[in-house]
Parts: structure tokens; C-alpha cells; sequence
């Protein structure tokens, strides 16, 4: 009972499967290699038959039609042509011509019997009943020799053999090889998608079914995806929930605020004016993470049209310089027109993000640069300052929420740490991608990569 039940259990290991699969393509090649040839050597056993027969037809006719010694030539004949040494015996079993006839010719006019026929056999020698047009009975017997023309096609038989080998392991090989790789690949795109920020994914029920290690594999996975979109799904609710209820007590303080400046001398402004300036501080913040939430939800996301890029830049830096009140301060180079189709708003949004964080950390003296490339299929945005740069163990940390390059700074430095994030979503959102690098002159240089087409 304990065998009937643990048998069925080694199918669902993958190792006894591929153990399995190598001995049933030995089986089946084996197989196929000696039924082709069995089916081979008879069909030659079959032509030489025949062709012996036609053979020793030709030389009854031209015996009762020319002779013994047309006879004898034509016996040689064949012995040269077709490599068949062949003699004739007549109706009594006595010998019409002596071309061919050897010394135990005797033994084919005795009865047959097992051991002659196998004797006969093993040296070559064969006696086939014929008759002539006349209907005269003679018996006809040729020995062939297999070094000669007549079997030569036969030197190719192994050649066959192994190639019928090879097809039957290559056609079974290539279907257990889909088999496992299949799923493989299904696992990988469902990696790199769920990597990108893709949740959702989860492997098709084909996979997760499979009653072996990859179906392991399979269900682990969505498993994890399920729990990780769980775990980030409740993440983000805290901090879409957090944020708006802190804009309630914030605004009941600006108002307290406002109430408070009635009542209080000029002379305690100040101090009012700090409380302010931090409020709004913590609204700027929220609206970010509020911000930052929707890209990553993709919820309420603008819808896709077509637009100017150049003109699109060209408005965000006049807006830059007003602000840093100079002119010389960003360097655009652009081409005049650049028409794409995707969603202006998010792009605006990252660009503008990327160049504020490149204004503040760019000396009074220093220069930011904006460059447009133009490609086949993409359009690249490379934004350059000519500040100290980041360090390299945080660049790949850049694009995350919160993160901040120094553990020193705060909001009067270096922000938040959410203008970053909110650019890379927003690229990502429309199928673009964003990279940031140290320039070797000094300063970061940060790529925006669009297609010219969003989708």
C-alpha cells in the first residue's frame, strides 16, 4: 500500500522526471534505429530476390532459346556485372552449364532440410525455383557477393541509423526542454514586470499547477507577489490616510494663527511668521506624498496628447531663471520644434523637480545646462549642474521616497527627499525611463529618456 502511494510522488520531482525522460529516449532511439533497420535489410532481401529471379528467367529463356554456351556467357555476365556467381540446374537437378558450378553442386539436388538451408545460407549460396516462358521448371543458383556493387548502397545504413538517432533525441529533447523552460521564461517576465512596478502580475494556473519544483517555484512566487502587493497596497493607504488627515489640524492652525496675529503687537510677528512658514512647509510636504501616491497607483493619471517639447522646456526655464532672478544661470540647447505624444503634465512635473534640485545645489557662479537629444524611437532630456555632485554608493538610492544623500540635511538643504521619486514615477508612468551620473568635470547629470510616442 505504502509503494502504490509514494510511486505517483515521483513524477512531481523534477529530477525523476528529466532520470525518466533520458532512459525513454535511449528506449526510443534504440527502437527506432533497429525497426528502421529491420525494415531496411528486408526490403533489400526483397529487391534481390526479385532481381536474382529476373536473373535466373533471362537464363532459362536464353538456354532454351540459344544454348549452352549463350548460357555460359551470360552467366559470367552477370557474375560481372552484378557481381552474382550463379549456375543452372534442370528439371532433374543435373547441371546444363559448368560456368560457376562448384564442387559441392551435389548438395543442392539432395532433399532440403534445416541444416543444409542453413549451411547454404551461411556460405553465401541460395536456390531459387524458377520457370522459363515455356514453363519449363529449372533451379537457379546464384551466390552473391556483398563486397561487390550489387548491396553498396547498403554502406550507408549506419549513417541512417544515426541520423534516425539523433532526430528521435532531438524532437524528444526539444519538447522536455519547452517543458521546463516554458515556465522559465513565464517566471522571468513575470519577475522583471513585477520588478518595474507591475504588483498585479502573477503566474497563469499552468505553472503554479504543475505538480514539480517549478510549480513550487510558481506558487511561491505568487505568494510573494500577493503578499508584497499586500504589504504595499496597506503602505500606501497609511500614507494617503495620514495626509489628509493632517491637512485638517493644519488648517485649523492657520487659522488660529491668523486670529492670533489680530490680536497680538507687530513686534510678535515674527514669531508668527516662523510658525507660517513651517505650516506651509508641511502642506508642500503632503501635497508631494499625495503626489508621489497617485503616480505610483497610477490613479487619475492625465490623459496622453500631443504637444510641443521645446516649448514645453523653454516655458519651465523662463519660469526657473524668474525665480533664481538670472539669466545666465540655465543654458538651454534644444532643437525648435519637438513634437511628441505622451502626457505634458508629468513631464513637466519631473523636469521641473530635477531642475530645482539642480539650481540648489549649484553655486551662485555655477551654471545648470539643458540638453535636448533627439534619437530614432526616443528623445533624451539630460539635465547638468556644476555642483559637488553624489556620491556613487547613492545614486542608484536617488529615485527613492525620503532618501536624502546626506544624513545631515534637512528641509532648508535638501528638500524632502520626495522630488526625486515623484520625477522618476512620472517618467515611468508614460514608458520612459530616468538615470542619474556623476559628470567627470563635477556635478550630477541626470537623463530623461521619453519615446517619441507614449502608449
Amino acid at each position: 500500500m505504502s509503494s502504490m502511494i509514494k510511486w505517483p510522488l515521483i513524477f512531481r520531482s523534477l529530477y525523476w522526471k528529466i532520470f525518466f525522460f533520458f532512459w525513454l529516449t535511449l528506449i526510443a532511439a534504440i527502437f527506432s534505429v533497429a525497426t528502421l533497420s529491420e525494415i531496411i535489410v528486408e526490403k533489400r532481401d526483397q529487391d534481390q530476390y526479385q532481381r536474382v529471379v529476373k536473373l535466373g528467367i533471362k537464363a532459362a529463356d536464353i538456354y532454351e532459346s540459344k544454348g549452352s554456351a549463350e548460357l555460359t556467357g551470360w552467366l559470367r555476365y552477370i557474375d560481372q556485372e552484378f557481381a552474382v556467381k550463379g549456375f543452372m540446374l534442370d528439371s532433374q537437378r543435373r547441371p546444363i552449364s559448368l560456368a560457376n558450378l562448384p564442387k559441392n553442386w551435389l548438395e543442392f539436388t539432395l532433399p532440403l532440410t534445416q541444416r543444409r538451408l542453413s549451411e547454404r545460407n551461411l556460405r553465401g549460396f541460395q536456390p531459387y525455383r524458377i520457370s522459363s516462358s515455356s514453363n519449363r521448371i529449372y533451379t537457379f543458383v546464384a551466390h552473391r557477393d556483398n563486397r561487390g556493387p550489387y548491396p553498396a548502397w547498403l554502406k550507408h545504413l549506419p549513417m541512417l541509423q544515426v541520423i534516425t538517432a539523433l532526430i528521435i533525441v532531438a524532437l524528444l529533447t526539444a519538447f522536455v526542454t519547452w517543458r521546463i523552460t516554458h515556465p522559465l521564461r513565464k517566471l522571468k517576465q513575470a519577475t522583471d514586470s513585477f520588478a518595474r512596478g507591475n504588483l498585479d502580475i502573477r503566474l497563469p494556473d499552468r505553472v503554479e499547477c504543475r505538480k514539480d519544483e517549478i510549480g513550487e517555484v510558481g506558487l511561491a512566487f505568487n505568494h510573494m507577489a500577493e503578499r508584497i502587493s499586500l504589504l504595499v497596497s496597506n503602505q500606501q493607504r497609511l500614507f494617503r490616510d495620514i495626509s489628509h488627515e493632517l491637512r485638517t489640524p493644519l488648517a485649523r492652525q492657520q487659522i488660529a494663527l491668523e486670529l492670533l496675529a489680530r490680536k497680538l503687537p507687530d513686534t510678535e510677528h515674527q514669531s508668527l511668521h516662523r510658525i507660517e512658514r513651517e505650516i506651509e512647509r508641511m502642506n508642500a510636504l503632503i501635497d508631494q506624498v499625495l503626489t508621489l501616491l497617485r503616480l505610483e497607483q497610477n490613479d487619475q493619471s492625465p490623459s496622453i496628447e500631443a504637444y510641443d517639447l521645446s516649448d514645453l522646456l523653454y516655458k519651465l526655464t523662463q519660469d526657473a531663471q524668474f525665480e533664481t532672478q538670472s539669466k545666465d544661470q540655465i543654458h538651454l540647447q534644444q532643437p525648435e520644434k519637438n513634437p511628441l505624444t505622451g502626457q505634458p503634465e508629468l513631464v513637466s512635473r519631473a523636469v521641473e523637480n530635477i531642475l530645482r534640485n539642480a539650481i540648489r545645489y549649484t553655486p551662485d557662479d555655477g551654471r545648470v545646462f539643458l540638453q535636448v537629444d533627439m534619437h530614432k524611437d526616443t528623445v533624451v532630456i539630460r539635465i547638468e549642474d556644476e555642483g559637488e555632485g553624489v556620491p556613487e554608493d547613492s545614486l542608484k538610492h536617488l529615485f527613492e521616497p525620503f532618501y536624502r544623500v546626506e544624513a545631515s540635511r534637512n528641509q532648508q538643504s535638501g528638500g524632502y527627499g520626495v522630488g526625486m521619486a515623484i520625477a522618476e514615477q512620472a517618467i515611468r508612468a508614460q514608458g520612459g525611463r530616468i538615470e542619474a551620473t556623476n559628470r567627470s568635470s563635477g556635478g550630477l547629470r541626470v537623463d530623461i529618456t521619453l519615446p517619441k510616442t507614449s502608449t
